[in-house]
């Protein structure tokens, strides 16, 4: 078997491990994929309070000229190590990368009492955020201290349905942070396909932002043709 269906074959088996591993191994299993496949980091540094993005932007660029090849390498050692037998468990299996290319989670719980509105928006909770926002509706405009909308973080986190909940509640697609960035920025650069096709259907804009960077600019390869 080549190197090349090798790796594919154990990208394919992490997913099943996916539940079992550590945010930090998930870190490390994202970046060799990122550096097999894509190369030396190319994108552009997140802000500090992208915390997901930025974790994985320091986890790829820590990687720094690795070759592709060397990264698949590594990365099959590395599924070695954790489950010896791998190849045969992977027998069965099939489908591509879809899980473990984006990082869970790996931010602190807080109880359901004690969350604010964002951070259900945050969390995904789409039937939640729509309870919320039929008592308070003025909660579509709410930003935090760094001048985030709701949007802006749906955005982010990629969570398309509550992105879509917001425009129905006037939300503004084209909404710019203290930054100058727009949902469309966010969404790019973490590599959120359907929201970025979502926002661009409803007219954003691709604006230039406090350091003249359109979304384009910082999109994740992928998204480039789109944008």
């Amino acid at each position: 078997m080549s190197r090349e269906k090798m790796f594919n074959k154990a990208a394919n088996h992490l997913q099943s491990l996916a539940s079992e591993l550590s945010a930090t191994e998930l870190l490390r299993f994202y970046a060799l994929y990122k550096q097999a496949t894509v190369g030396p980091c190319n994108a552009l540094k997140p802000k500090w309070y992208q915390v997901q993005a930025k974790q994985k932007w320091e986890a790829w660029n820590s990687l720094n000229e690795m070759s592709s090849e060397d990264a698949m390498n590594n990365y099959i050692e590395e599924l070695a190590k954790l489950n010896p037998n791998w190849e045969e468990d992977a027998q069965s299996e099939s489908g591509g990368w879809v899980a473990i290319s984006r990082l869970i989670n790996t931010e602190e719980e807080i109880s359901d009492n004690d969350k604010t509105f964002l951070d259900w928006v945050k969390d995904g909770q789409e039937e939640k955020v729509q309870e919320l926002l039929g008592n308070e509706p003025e909660l579509v405009n709410l930003r935090d201290e760094e001048g985030l909308l709701p949007i802006h973080w749906a955005a982010d986190r990629g969570h398309l349905r509550i992105t879509e909940e917001l425009v129905k509640r006037q939300a503004n697609v084209n909404s710019q942070d203290e930054d100058g960035q727009t949902p469309l920025h966010y969404a790019a650069s973490c590599g959120h396909t359907d929201v970025v096709k979502y926002l661009l259907s409803i007219g954003a804009r691709s604006m230039k932002d406090n350091s003249g960077m359109t979304p384009k600019d910082v999109a994740e390869e992928h998204l480039k043709d789109i944008l």
